[in-house]
């Protein structure tokens, strides 16, 4: 057995046991790339130079699931994906040469995952349109639950003596639909969140009127499946996109049109993900002057990197911003001198 397929096949069969399913839907889906890519070549003929050809092949595809270019994000896990495939078969001796996955690629041409951050207009819609979904979009804008930690949440974990949310367990996706719930985070770790004192009547108001243990649930009680997540998200930024095109008709002097008209709303608000608002709370938290080992803590990351990675980000993008206000500062400061100098003359 040398070929790749066959070489790629037996790693992947040897790892998925051991991993959560959304976590094997995504090896799977880079085995596939490779395989697609590689076939049934020889492994120990494969070079390095075939690895480079492999990500500027990768580089110009789209991703089916956004139809943009994949992202070198994507890339590199493919190329980590095809590295662990040959240690596996050096370790277990299928094959007997070298790695030709060991060595980054030169350059990997790709778009870059930027995390953005809702904008002002957004935030204030989340403030301020009701439905099932905004509490749970409220407590991931303003706590920074993962989607995995909202599906779970019980009332019984909301202090509202002390302001903190107990973040003891998390959904984990266990097939295309059902999520089950598992003790501890993500991370295998417990963390516990102040509320912020902006949403706490928010969260009292809910808790009267709810009858479930769960925060956020079906309309029957039950906890969320893949599809109504799904569902229900949706609905909910139509709901969002809705209330700004009334306010901006009534802006205009023009009547709004009915919700399910006909002839549809047009979508004048951008849509945005439930990680948007976990990137966001972590966006606050960076401009209200919050430590990063603070911040890597009640994001609930496994590593303070991760938030450092983020923190890089924010200063460069915000410092930029700074600067551009300098610049302004002068052209308005030294224009000023101008005028003062023609006076003079």
């Amino acid at each position: 057995m040398k070929n790749f397929n066959e070489i790629a096949d037996c790693w992947l069969r040897n790892t998925l046991p051991r991993q959560q399913y959304s976590y094997q839907v995504e090896l799977e889906c880079a085995v596939r790339h490779l395989k697609n890519y590689f076939g049934n070549q020889d492994c120990t003929l494969i070079k390095k130079l075939d690895v480079e050809e492999f990500v500027t092949n990768e580089s110009k595809k789209n991703n089916p699931n956004t139809g943009k270019p994949f992202s070198k994000r994507l890339i590199k896990e493919h190329i980590n994906i095809g590295r662990r495939i040959y240690e596996f078969a050096l370790d277990n001796e299928i094959i007997d040469c070298h790695n030709p996955f060991l060595k980054k690629p030169r350059k990997i041409s790709g778009v870059e995952n930027t995390r953005t951050p809702i904008d002002e207009t957004q935030k204030d819609l989340v403030l301020r349109v009701y439905c099932r979904t905004q509490i749970a979009a409220l407590i991931m804008l303003f706590c920074g639950l993962r989607r995995g930690e909202i599906i779970p949440l019980e009332w019984s974990d909301i202090d509202f003596i002390n302001k903190q949310i107990a973040i003891t367990k998390s959904a984990e996706r266990i097939d295309t639909n059902r999520f089950a719930i598992k003790p501890h985070t993500k991370n295998g770790k417990d963390r516990y969140v102040p509320i912020p004192d902006n949403i706490i009547p928010y969260l009292k108001l809910e808790r009267f009127n709810s009858e479930n243990d769960l925060i956020y649930s079906q309309k029957s009680g039950k906890i969320h499946t893949v599809s109504s997540w799904k569902s229900n998200w949706n609905s909910y930024q139509k709901q969002l996109n809705y209330q700004y095109y009334c306010d901006t008709m009534k802006q205009l002097g023009r009547t709004p049109k009915h919700i399910n008209a006909p002839t549809g709303i047009p979508e004048l608000l951008e849509r945005f993900t439930a990680h948007q608002l976990r990137h966001t709370y972590c966006t606050m938290l960076y401009l209200a002057g919050v430590d990063i080992l603070t911040t890597s803590k009640l994001m609930g990351h496994s590593d303070v990197k991760i938030t450092l990675e983020i923190y890089t980000h924010l200063d460069e993008k915000y410092k930029r911003l700074n600067i551009d206000k300098f610049n302004k500062f002068i052209a308005g400061d030294t224009a000023n001198q101008i005028i003062s100098i023609d006076k003079v003359v």
